[in-house]
């Protein structure tokens, strides 16, 4: 089988703070070990795996050059850069199975580590009615091309969110968030004991086809709520746009690749944005 990894840092075990995740950071050089160890661990499960064949990792956090190339195993392939059409689902399409490491919560999930949804911009998105954060609107564009989300790691409220939303998949908290810039955090080893274990479990379920493709049905209905009423009017120039109130915007496309489309436009248009 071939497996595809996205890895943001928000989840990574360790990470609480945005001294931690952001490239500016104090903190960021040692934070981005902690998302290397993390990934390497889950590599090292999936390499005893016999019948694993190539392996893609997908940098998914903010400008996607968090990965260091040359850490790379043999038969991995790194999918980096900021640019990529697909943003966090660059690659997916030609894996059987994927993998979310470093997750975390959807946009105002309470005491949930650095909750958001791809952008600070952002309140809330749904699809088909389904409230999602990153975790949904990845896996809904997984499943429109038919691969299965097997396993996330993150903090405990984003495996709850998974759980709700996506049946079969196995989660793997490695932290448990009591604010959003605050952990109980787990010992290094039962760390990757999780990640681990996690792995294998989300394989074995994967061959017993107890996880599915999460597949919505068309068309797909998707609104977009923002921060300010500034920010929908300028979600309106969007082709398809529809006004449901001062922050919100909605859209009716024919599949999740247009869906997709409409969102990450929606967003990149309201980047950098002031909130007053």
């Amino acid at each position: 089988m071939n497996v595809w990894i996205s890895i943001d840092m928000e989840g990574i075990s360790g990470i609480v703070d945005r001294d931690q995740f952001l490239p500016t950071g104090q903190r960021y050089h040692k934070a981005r070990e902690s998302m290397m160890t993390d990934l390497e661990t889950v590599l090292e499960a999936l390499k005893e795996e016999p019948d694993v064949n190539t392996i893609w990792v997908n940098d998914s956090h903010d400008g996607m050059l968090n990965i260091q190339a040359e850490a790379m195993p043999e038969k991995v392939h790194l999918i980096t850069g900021g640019t990529k059409q697909w943003s966090m689902n660059q690659g997916v399409s030609q894996a059987d199975v994927a993998f979310y490491v470093g997750y975390h919560a959807r946009a105002g999930t309470q005491s949930a580590i650095m909750d958001h949804t791809y952008a600070g911009e952002i309140a809330s998105v749904t699809l088909n009615g389904h409230e999602v954060g990153e975790t949904g609107i990845n896996a809904a564009l997984a499943g429109y091309w038919n691969v299965p989300v097997a396993l996330i790691s993150g903090d405990h409220l984003v495996a709850q969110e998974a759980q709700a939303l996506l049946p079969g998949i196995e989660t793997v908290v490695v932290k448990y968030s009591v604010g959003r810039r605050a952990a109980e955090l787990l010992p290094r080893l039962e760390v990757d004991r999780r990640l681990r274990t996690g792995v294998q479990r989300a394989l074995e379920k994967f061959r017993q086809g107890s996880v599915k493709p999460w597949r919505l049905s068309e068309p797909i209905r998707l609104t977009v709520s923002l921060m300010t009423p500034e920010m929908a009017d300028y979600a309106m120039r969007c082709p398809g746009a529809t006004r449901l109130d001062g922050c919100s915007v909605a859209f009716e496309e024919p599949n999740m690749e247009e869906a997709f489309r409409a969102f990450y436009t929606v967003m990149a248009m309201n980047s950098g944005r002031p909130l007053y």
